[in-house]
């Protein structure tokens, strides 16, 4: 439950006081020789990574060691330790104790709770609860199957060091920062009926991740149905990062790359071509197989009740003109930064490669979900105070951005991949990251690049009136 200290702000949740679920992270630093797994990510149970003053993460005697590996590391590592099962039957890790599933504005969802000890309390609920089904982006986009049905829903949950952190903070303090090892997880769910009818014939228990849950509307509650993952944000706190790791995870069988490489990097010198068929293949969940770029769509297109769309950049690494063209100061990047793009695919590639091949022996449902990129910033020295912008190009280019770029998860920025002109002959791309829409302006503070948080601070300024 919330700690007691919380309770003395007078907006603050109603609910028993208990003390926080601490969990210790394991004491190891990732390999620095080559990206590779880790044995331990596969125990039982699964560390929590290694985030603090002695994580590969923290400044030591005023120099930065982290690699570009140790990020993606932590991703699958955070990945695996929230998705583990927990000692209930039927749940994860992240729906047991220390964790909170919460709306938008980071409102638990709550159920009845009896004991002895408290007879008329309430707890977190560990039901899964369905009731946003908005993207983030203009005009709240809502995605479908390719056959269309109910739309895809979203669930928020967060661990209690990152509830702990809101609570302390509800004015927004500039010098306030989400302490290390807050987790916050955006996980897309979509009706397993919708679903089969994607997959006829197809044992789904066998691809996807399942699990009962109740959909959530005016206050009304359905009867519970079966609903399947198909993407899932992992957001954490790390040492001397307070801007957050913005890692994201999903289903294979989502939507195809047009931009594809195999496991090394291959650059590409062509434009966006209108004409070209993204993927034959009809096996994934938000393309039609033969669909042409031109009848696909990058942008939302509110008049429809399907989705078909394609993902740019695989692993979220940008690629293509014009952003290959360093010459092109506005929209192509410096040779310097499309070598580090080179090797942030490089290590995602190799990892995807060793953790899909080990969970198909250990966990075989998780092998069909794969790590689909991560986006931070280089902090040694970074003035926080000045903001931060996810612009990769152009004279406002944060060269401070580290890892995919162009990081986006096809199951919640389907149509925030760019923001830019897709169509023409040569259309000017900007590819586009996270900090795009949780950037924060000078004089904020960073845990204002969560947008949950920023909707608490509406909703106890609100409360307070």
């Amino acid at each position: 439950m919330l700690p007691s200290n919380i309770k003395r702000h007078a907006v603050s949740l109603v609910v028993a006081s208990t003390a926080l679920v601490v969990f210790a992270p394991a004491a190891h630093a990732y390999s620095k020789e080559a990206c590779n797994l880790e044995p331990s990510w596969f125990a039982n149970p699964v560390p929590n990574p290694n985030e603090g003053p002695n994580s590969p993460f923290a400044f030591k005697d005023g120099k930065d060691n982290s690699s570009n590996c140790d990020f993606h590391q932590w991703s699958w590592n955070k990945f695996l330790y929230l998705t583990q099962s927990a000692k209930a039957s039927g749940g994860l890790f992240m729906f047991g104790n220390g964790f909170w599933q919460v709306d938008n504005a980071l409102k638990p969802y709550f159920e009845p709770w009896n004991d002895l000890l408290n007879p008329t309390g309430l707890m977190p609920t560990k039901h899964l609860i369905l009731e946003d089904f908005n993207q983030a982006g203009r005009g709240d986009p809502i995605i479908y199957s390719k056959y269309g049905g109910k739309s895809v829903y979203f669930s928020i949950h967060v661990n209690d060091t990152f509830m702990k952190s809101a609570m302390e903070h509800p004015t927004a303090d500039p010098n306030a920062e989400f302490a290390v090892g807050s987790v916050e997880m955006k996980v897309a769910w979509i009706d397993v009926k919708d679903l089969q009818q994607v997959y006829k014939g197809v044992d789904l228990s066998k691809q996807f991740y399942i699990r009962k849950a109740v959909y959530k509307t005016d206050n009304k509650y359905s009867d519970p149905t079966d609903v399947a993952m198909i993407g899932m944000h992992v957001v954490g706190v790390v040492e001397d990062h307070p801007e957050f790791i913005w890692a994201t995870f999903e289903h294979k069988l989502t939507a195809p790359d047009y931009y594809k490489s195999g496991m090394e990097f291959q650059k590409s010198e062509e434009y966006l071509q209108q004409d070209k068929v993204v993927s034959t293949s009809d096996n994934y969940l938000l393309y039609k197989g033969g669909t042409e770029v031109q009848n696909a769509h990058l942008s939302y297109p509110a008049t429809e009740k399907h989705t078909n769309s394609f993902r740019l950049y695989q692993y979220g690494v940008p690629n293509g003109y014009p952003y290959t063209n360093s010459s092109n100061s506005s929209l192509g990047a410096p040779q310097s930064q499309q070598e580090r793009d080179v090797e942030n695919y490089k290590n995602i590639a190799r990892l995807n490669s060793e953790v899909t091949a080990k969970l198909a022996q250990s966990n075989p449902v998780w092998s069909n979900y794969f790590y689909a990129g991560s986006v931070w910033l280089s902090t040694l020295g970074y003035n926080f105070d000045n903001g931060i912008s996810g612009d990769i190009v152009g004279k406002d280019r944060n060269d401070k951005l580290r890892g995919s770029l162009a990081v986006a998860n096809m199951t919640m920025e389907t149509y925030t991949q760019t923001f830019s002109t897709t169509t023409g002959a040569n259309p000017q791309i900007k590819p586009e990251n996270c900090f795009a829409c949780h950037g924060i302006s000078k004089g904020q503070s960073t845990m204002q690049v969560s947008h949950i948080y920023n909707n608490y601070l509406k909703w106890i300024k609100t409360a307070q009136q």
